[in-house]
């Protein structure tokens, strides 16, 4: 049999290659004889620039701050004038310490980026979004990069706090370097399946902070023209505010996936593994394994999705397992979750005939 293994990374706990490697080796454990091929992959989210590196990208270092304006380092992909900036290297969850309030963190260091990386003369600036802790609507970004955020009497905003809390109006600058962005999810700016409704939770909102914060975002997406575009709720509404500035919203997994030759490989496999920590209802809302599993299906291949967590069930998914047992508790720790990652794809393996006489 031959395998080709196209997995996501698991959020804050092991990344595309190391889940490959695993499940890698569950299949020779039950087969031997299996030919197996794999590449790291991302959609836009955390990994994405790791993706890029493994695929000819140059790594380039630079200085901004973070979400709670803290001195940060962060690596940039770059090929030929090309840049693409990861969002969660500079505002993602696994930079989000105790002291820092789910409420007030913010979008500035992504701004403050993309401004140097624009100075270097490259000719398109993709922004990979994904992952990230913030829900400030992009407004940190649209400030940094020249935006002028102000308040009902038309005096700049404090920052004290969220500044889509003090934001009445705003006055967009001009771009002059085409800005697209790459977005994991379809979500938009505001409302049941907006920004902060959806990915509030998991950022640490509470429910009164996720109701605050979605009202601010009708108002400030209604003055951006931007609350019926699909992907503006990516990264707390930083795909908007991108919008909002000329940029195109693309699917991450659709720019990653004709990289690597995706759907060649595909054919050429008699199954495809596909998967991410969490399998959602945000999964099959622009998420990597949704775009894999209807790649695998376009092929007429079976595709095996295997996750951490599984509350939505994938209805293109062959297989959809979590990789734990029912007594066994979730973690997030790294080795264990390379451990069971293993020993579910070996126990795949040794009943597909099974399964496949179904």
């Amino acid at each position: 049999m031959h395998h080709f293994i196209c997995i996501d990374s698991f959020k804050g706990c092991i990344g595309s290659e190391d889940a490959a490697r695993a499940i890698e080796r569950g299949i020779r454990h039950a087969d031997p004889d299996a030919t197996i091929d794999w590449s790291p992959v991302a959609d836009g989210g955390e990994g994405t620039i790791d993706t890029l590196f493994a695929n000819g990208f140059e790594k380039i270092w630079a200085a901004t701050i973070d979400l709670a304006g803290r001195p940060i380092d962060v690596a940039y992909a770059q090929k030929d004038r090309i840049a693409v900036i990861e969002a969660a290297s500079v505002c993602g969850l696994h930079l989000k310490r105790p002291e820092d309030e789910a409420f007030s963190v913010h979008t500035r260091g992504v701004g403050r980026l993309v401004r140097q990386v624009l100075t270097t003369g490259v000719s398109d600036v993709f922004l990979a979004l994904g992952g990230t802790a913030t829900t400030d609507g992009g407004l940190g970004f649209l400030a940094e990069l020249g935006a002028d955020l102000m308040t009902e009497t038309g005096a700049p905003i404090s920052w004290q706090t969220n500044p889509l809390m003090e934001t009445k109006y705003l006055r967009l600058p001009a771009m002059s370097v085409p800005l697209h962005v790459l977005a994991d999810v379809t979500a938009p700016y505001a409302g049941e399946l907006g920004a902060a409704s959806v990915f509030g939770p998991q950022k640490g909102l509470t429910a009164s902070e996720i109701i605050l914060l979605d009202g601010r975002l009708k108002e400030i997406g209604h003055r951006l023209h931007i609350n019926q575009i699909k992907g503006a709720g990516a990264a707390g509404g930083l795909g908007g505010a991108a919008y909002a500035l000329g940029a195109s919203i693309e699917s991450g997994a659709d720019f990653i996936l004709p990289m690597i030759n995706a759907r060649e490989r595909m054919e050429r496999a008699d199954y495809v593994w596909a998967g991410e920590g969490r399998v959602d209802r945000q999964t099959a809302m622009g998420k990597l394994p949704a775009k894999v599993m209807a790649l695998a299906d376009q092929a007429d291949v079976p595709c095996i999705v295997l996750a951490g967590e599984v509350t939505e069930r994938m209805e293109q998914a062959w297989i959809c397992e979590v990789i734990h047992d029912p007594d066994e508790e979730k973690t997030l720790d790294p080795f264990v979750t390379k451990q069971r990652l293993t020993r579910r794809a070996e126990q795949i393996v040794r009943r597909l005939p099974a399964v496949r006489d179904r």
